[in-house]
């Protein structure tokens, strides 16, 4: 598996849910909170893909594409995971406080 072809198939696989996390952690980050940037996430998130798309040819083999996005995969999913998880955590301790 070391084709041109491999590499735009990593890009296009693994390279719509990786701009759509980044999209997300990008707006996360906003004043507003995330309603004021979801317009421009959504709108930006294919012009990110189709960059990740076109970055994907830039590998040496397909398996390198195909690993180095995984890990960008996971790396930013397990951010929004966490992310969650602290933000869940307060409201779920002050649940378990308030019903003692």
């Amino acid at each position: 598996m070391s084709g041109m072809g491999t590499k735009w198939l990593a890009g296009t696989v693994l390279g719509l849910p990786l701009s759509v996390a980044l999209c997300t952690l990008a707006i996360l980050g906003l004043p507003g909170g995330w309603e004021s940037g979801v317009v421009a996430a959504v709108v930006t998130c294919l012009p990110l893909w189709v960059a990740i798309l076109c970055c994907s040819l830039l590998f040496r083999s397909s398996r390198a594409a195909w690993l180095w996005l995984a890990g960008a995969n996971l790396l930013c999913f397990g951010l929004l995971w966490g992310l969650r998880l602290l933000q869940a955590a307060p409201s779920a301790a002050l649940a378990s406080l308030s019903a003692s």
